[in-house]
C-alpha cells in the first residue's frame, strides 16, 4: 500500500512538474492581446492554417498572416485600426498594407502588397526583375529596400527587424528563425 501511494505520490509530483514548466514558457513568450508576437513553431501543427483556405488576394493573404499570428487579430478579423494603406503604385503594386507587430521585445513591420500579373506596368517589371536578381529594390533614390517575392509572384513582402544584421545575420537567432518561418508562409501563398 506505501509503494502505492509513492507511486501515486511520484507520478502527481511529474505531472506538477511538467504543467510548471509549460506555464513557465508561456510566460515567456511576451504575448499580449495589445501587441502581436509570435513565436517560431518547431513543427506545423495539424491545427495550422492553410494557404489554399484564404482567397488568393491581399485580404486573404492579411487573414492568412493573422490566422498564423504575424498580424493582430480582434474579435478574429484583422484589426484594421492597426493597418496602414501604403500607396502601392510607387512600386507598381495594386494595393499594399504595413502592419507593426512585436516579436519577443523587438518591433518589427511587415508590408504586404499585391500585383495584378495581367497589367503589370514598367514600375512594376523592374522591382519584381531587381527583387528577383538581388532580393532588394530601391524607388526615389532611397536606400534599397530587401524584398520577398511569393512563388507565385503575385505578392510582395517587406519584413523588417532591425535586430537582424542582414549582412551577417546570426541564423541561430530566434529573430532569424522567426523571419525565415514568416517568409517561408508568405513565398507559399497560393
Amino acid at each position: 500500500m506505501k509503494r502505492f501511494i509513492s507511486a501515486i505520490l511520484c507520478v502527481i509530483m511529474i505531472a506538477a512538474v511538467s504543467a510548471g514548466c509549460g506555464y513557465k514558457d508561456a510566460l515567456s513568450k511576451n504575448n499580449t492581446a495589445a501587441t502581436q508576437s509570435t513565436d517560431a513553431k518547431q513543427e506545423a501543427t495539424p491545427d495550422e492554417p492553410k494557404a489554399q483556405d484564404f482567397d488568393d488576394n491581399l485580404n486573404g493573404l492579411c487573414e492568412y498572416f493573422g490566422q498564423l499570428g504575424y498580424v493582430t487579430l480582434k474579435d478574429g478579423k484583422i484589426d484594421e485600426s492597426l493597418v496602414v494603406k501604403m500607396d502601392a503604385s510607387l512600386i507598381g503594386a495594386k494595393e499594399g498594407k504595413k502592419f507593426n507587430a512585436k516579436y519577443g521585445s523587438q518591433s518589427v513591420t511587415i508590408e504586404l502588397y499585391e500585383y495584378d500579373l495581367n497589367n503589370l506596368n514598367d514600375t512594376a517589371n523592374t522591382i519584381i526583375d531587381s527583387i528577383k536578381q538581388t532580393g532588394e529594390f530601391t524607388i526615389l533614390d532611397l536606400p534599397m529596400v530587401r524584398a520577398y517575392l511569393s512563388d507565385s509572384v503575385k505578392y510582395m513582402l517587406i519584413y523588417t527587424d532591425e535586430s537582424i544584421d542582414d549582412e551577417n545575420p546570426d541564423k541561430e537567432s530566434d529573430s532569424y528563425k522567426h523571419r525565415q518561418e514568416v517568409i517561408e508562409h508568405f513565398k507559399a501563398f497560393n
